[in-house]
C-alpha cells in the first residue's frame, strides 16, 4: 500500500483570524482538510468564508469543553445538563467534560452539532474530538458512543488504528478506549486513519521551531502504509497573541511548518501523497 497523508488544520470557527488563515491554507493547498467547531463564536464566519472560497465541507470537530482561552461556549442541544455547569456553559477542562458527561447527552449534542452544520449547507465527511474528550485521555472513554454515532450517520472517525510511540505512552484510558473502539469501528464500517501525526509536546515544552519541525518530520519518515493524518493548529500572530504565550508561539510555528519548503521536500522524498480524507 502507498503512504498517504491528510493534512488537517483544526479549530475552524474558534476565531475569525484563525478562520482566515485556515481558508487561505486550504485555497493554497497547504492543508487538505479542516475541522469546524459549531459551538464556537466564529462558526458562522467560517461557513461564510468556506462558501466564498468554494471549498469542501470541513469535518465536525465535536466540542464538549472549551479550553481556558475560549471559555464560555454553550452546547447546541437543549437539556444536556451533564455537559454543563450551573451557568449553562461547557467546562474549560476536558477532564471535567469527560467524567461528567452521560453517553445519552453526548450523543444528543453530537447530533445537534452535526445538524447545525447540515443546516448551514455543509455535509461533513467525518467527526473528531476537540481537546480529545471522546478518547478517554482522562480515564473515561466515550469512544464507543462516538463510533456508534458515526456509523448511524455515515461518518468516518478520527481514531487511529495504531497509537504509535507517542500516543502509546498516553493515558491508560486512551489505550483501553483504543482496544475497544477500533474493532467496533471495523464491525460497523466506520473508516479510521492509520496513525496520527502531530507536534505532541505542549507549548511549554516546545522550545524552538527547529524542535517542532524535527518532531513532526521524524514521525512522517516512520509513516506506515495506508492513509494517516497530520493534525496542526495554525494561527496568525493576531490570534496567537490572545492565547497563553507558549501555546500561541506553538501555533505560530505550526503555521510556519505548513509553509516550510523542508516540510514539503520531506513529503516528496518519502513518497507521501497528500489526500483529502482517510
Amino acid at each position: 500500500m502507498k503512504r498517504q497523508l491528510v493534512i488537517t488544520a483544526d479549530d475552524l470557527g474558534a476565531d475569525a483570524d484563525i478562520n482566515a488563515v485556515i481558508v487561505d491554507l486550504m485555497r493554497d493547498e497547504l492543508v487538505s482538510a479542516t475541522t469546524l467547531i459549531p459551538v464556537a463564536p466564529a462558526a458562522e464566519d467560517a461557513v461564510s468564508r468556506l462558501r466564498a472560497a468554494g471549498l469542501d465541507a470541513p469535518r465536525l470537530h465535536v466540542a464538549l469543553s472549551t479550553g481556558h482561552e475560549w471559555a464560555g461556549w454553550r452546547p447546541l442541544a437543549h437539556g444536556v445538563d451533564s455537559l454543563t455547569g450551573p451557568d449553562g456553559v461547557l467546562p474549560v477542562e476536558g477532564s471535567v467534560a469527560e467524567h461528567r458527561a452521560t453517553p445519552v447527552d453526548v450523543a444528543r449534542e453530537m447530533g445537534a452539532q452535526l445538524e447545525w452544520m447540515r443546516s448551514a449547507g455543509l455535509r461533513p465527511p467525518a467527526l473528531d474530538s476537540h481537546s480529545g474528550t471522546l478518547y478517554g485521555l482522562h480515564g473515561r472513554s466515550l469512544a464507543d458512543t462516538a463510533v456508534d454515532f458515526c456509523a448511524a450517520h455515515g461518518l468516518a472517525f478520527r481514531m487511529p488504528r495504531r497509537l504509535g510511540p507517542v500516543l502509546g505512552l498516553a493515558a491508560r484510558g486512551l489505550r483501553a478506549a483504543h482496544r475497544g473502539a477500533v474493532p467496533l469501528a471495523d464491525e460497523l464500517g466506520v473508516r479510521l486513519p492509520e496513525v496520527l501525526v502531530s507536534a505532541w509536546l505542549p507549548g511549554r515544552l516546545t522550545l524552538s521551531y527547529a524542535q517542532l519541525r524535527a518532531e513532526v518530520l521524524s514521525q512522517l519518515r516512520r509513516l506506515p502504509p495506508g492513509t494517516s493524518e497530520l493534525m496542526v493548529h495554525p494561527a496568525p500572530r493576531s490570534a496567537a497573541a490572545r492565547l497563553p504565550a507558549a501555546d500561541g508561539r506553538k501555533r505560530l510555528w505550526e503555521l510556519r511548518l505548513l509553509r516550510d519548503p523542508v516540510f514539503h521536500r520531506t513529503l516528496r522524498r518519502e513518497g507521501i501523497t497528500v489526500v483529502q480524507a482517510w
